[in-house]
């Protein structure tokens, strides 16, 4: 039988048209990747909200293994037009993270996308926080995770955001073999965490992470002047491991109008996190701690306070008579008084000693870059001064400070010690001009710095051993880094030595700082100071402006105290019109469901059903 050409092309024609709507029908484009990075362990990824998906599930594997594991609900959030995944908590290496949409019928694993391969690096962990810790079980290191950056076995982890910070609920074992106690509210759990630890009940780490922002008026009852108050039972000048991290999710995590406190506590971690407008200091290390880790935080103004001096608030990260800590890899936005160790000039029994600051960026911020009394031990290293008004490292009340490979930019005085060096030459430049004669310190006895290795640019003034003039040295600067200081160098004021700690067997821990001149790049890059990615707050300052100026900047604070946060929410848990009553659902005229199954409410913009009848609302 002879069949016409035109037949065979209408029905060729007509099977191409059937297989392209197929097509079209039965796939749709994968998830568009915006961007994804690595970070200190930690990897994340964003991505545009995929039309028809009701939310994700992200996961994450060892780059090239397929070895997924799934991200927890939290760390998968709603930004509004995109999407945003964390994954915390990895050992250094390389990952990748996939982004799987989520319909009322399942995973969309067609429309899935998978990042390339991202670099994960491990914090530093070198500083005296992490000296003669255990390297295993449950107070290996610093905080709820391992050395290796994995949370430690059984760690408890809780997610708080502005909607539970009041209402966040628990139920731990305050003693052992007894009922669990109930206990509510973020200060509340906090508290109730030390008192399950004195008990003998509920003792896991704990690892408590922020979401989005969370401001004063969210929280529960503040429990101290500052705020936050992370403390044990522990009494007088005693105090009992607490393996807590408090840490920022991504970029965002905010902690506005308050700040923390932490006593009598060993092993506490913060990071990750931005403080914005606290009531008084940012971060108190305040009495009787060790082995404190305070790193890749933002630290910006905090409240005015009472006092002529704190029209930016009062310290960034102050720390009292608490020892073997470590402060490292934080951004200082135009603090005032930001790093004040030891508020009296009188040393009692338990004084601050055995500090490290290492990798932070002073980005304009005034002076304390740290203020150190009576310790014998302080460690400054790769530390990035950057236009600073008033002054570096300060010594007072007999301190010794090992200041080495540090990288100071218009620091007007990069290291002071009290009543010598730049101090009095500061005092005397001020006679000359017939103004007030008040200097940089505040009078006390001073202390000794031995400096190695730092870069000195634009200082009005600095004074070592070749250079010092009738007013002294400000340090003693040694050829080579395990060169001891002579014990004839000794304080104007109060004729105290270096301890030589640095070069003292069990006094100080293995460290190889990065060179001076790579300082600068890596503070500011991408694993350097503050939170991940530099967090979503960012601030140019004017160097022809700023380098020199001690005082507030109004656009500055206008812009914190304006700022808000662009987290959404989480996005919901999936639900098919199957696991609702459908019958209820079409008929009701009240009940809002999009056309996937997901139940919105009144407000929602699009095609819904409703009453039996499909709506554009």
């Amino acid at each position: 039988m002879k069949i016409s050409t035109h037949l065979i092309t209408l029905r060729n024609l007509f099977f191409t048209l059937l297989l392209l709507a197929f097509s079209a029908t039965s796939s749709s484009a994968a998830v568009t990747i915006n961007q994804a990075g690595g970070w200190l362990e930690t990897a994340w990824v964003e991505w545009t909200n995929l039309s028809g998906a009701q939310s994700y599930n992200v996961y994450v594997s060892e780059a090239n293994t397929n070895s997924w594991k799934k991200l927890d609900r939290e760390l998968v959030r709603n930004y509004g037009t995109y999407g945003r995944a964390d994954a915390l908590g990895l050992k250094a290496g390389n990952y990748q993270l996939k982004v799987v949409p989520v319909s009322s019928n399942g995973e969309l694993t067609a429309e899935a996308s998978v990042t390339e391969s991202l670099e994960v690096r491990a914090h530093n962990r070198q500083g005296f926080a992490h000296m003669n810790r255990p390297t295993s079980g449950w107070t290996e290191g610093v905080g709820a995770y391992k050395n290796d950056g994995t949370l430690k076995d059984d760690a408890v982890v809780l997610y708080v955001t502005s909607k539970n910070a009041k209402n966040i609920t628990v139920n731990w074992t305050r003693y052992e073999g007894k009922a669990p106690v109930t206990w509510t509210g973020l200060n509340d759990v906090i508290d109730g965490y030390r008192k399950c630890i004195d008990g003998g009940g509920m003792k896991k780490p704990l690892c408590i992470r922020i979401i989005g922002t969370v401001k004063y008026s969210d929280c529960d009852k503040m429990a101290s002047g500052q705020g936050l108050h992370i403390k044990t039972q522990a009494q007088n000048d005693s105090n009992v491991d607490m393996p807590l991290t408090l840490e920022g999710v991504g970029k965002d995590a905010t902690i506005y109008g308050f700040g923390m406190q932490i006593s009598n506590a060993i092993g506490v971690e913060v990071r990750n996190l931005g403080i914005m407008l606290c009531l008084d200091d940012g971060i108190e290390i305040s009495r009787y701690n060790t082995n404190i880790w305070i790193h890749n935080m933002d630290l910006f103004y905090g409240q005015t306070g009472g006092e002529s001096d704190k029209v930016k608030g009062d310290g960034a990260v102050d720390t009292k008579d608490s020892r073997y800590c470590t402060i490292s890899s934080n951004h200082y936005f135009d603090c005032g008084k930001c790093c004040l160790v030891d508020a009296s000039d009188n040393r009692g029994t338990f004084y601050a000693s055995s500090l490290t600051y290492c990798g932070n960026w002073f980005d304009h911020a005034d002076q304390r870059l740290p203020r150190l009394r009576h310790g014998e031990a302080f460690h400054i290293y790769n530390n990035y001064y950057d236009g600073n008004g008033l002054y570096g490292v300060g010594l007072a009340s007999a301190s010794s400070a090992f200041v080495e490979n540090n990288y100071f930019r218009n620091c007007r005085y990069p290291i002071v010690s009290s009543a010598q060096g730049s101090d009095l030459w500061h005092v005397a430049e001020l006679k000359k001009a017939g103004t007030k004669s008040k200097g940089v310190m505040s009078g006390e006895e001073g202390g000794v710095c031995k400096a190695y290795n730092n870069h000195i640019e634009g200082a009005t003034s600095y004074f070592n051993q070749n250079t010092a003039t009738t007013y002294g040295l400000d340090f003693y600067e040694v050829t080579s880094r395990d060169e001891q200081v002579p014990s004839s160098v000794t304080a104007t004021k109060g004729g105290s030595a270096y301890s030589n700690f640095d070069t003292t067997e069990g006094q100080f821990y293995q460290c190889t700082p990065i060179a001076t001149e790579d300082v600068v790049a890596h503070v500011t890059g991408q694993y350097g100071a503050g939170r991940c990615q530099k967090g979503d707050f960012s601030w140019e300052f004017d160097n022809a402006t700023e380098d020199a100026n001690k005082e507030l900047i109004p656009e500055l604070k206008a812009a914190l105290s304006n700022y808000k946060s662009t987290f959404v929410d989480f996005y919901p848990q999936p639900t098919a019109i199957n696991n609702i009553d459908a019958d209820k659902a079409y008929k009701n005229t009240d009940i809002f469901v999009t056309p996937a199954g997901q139940r919105v409410d009144s407000s929602y913009k699009g095609m819904v059903i409703s009453g039996n009848k499909k709506v554009i609302r």
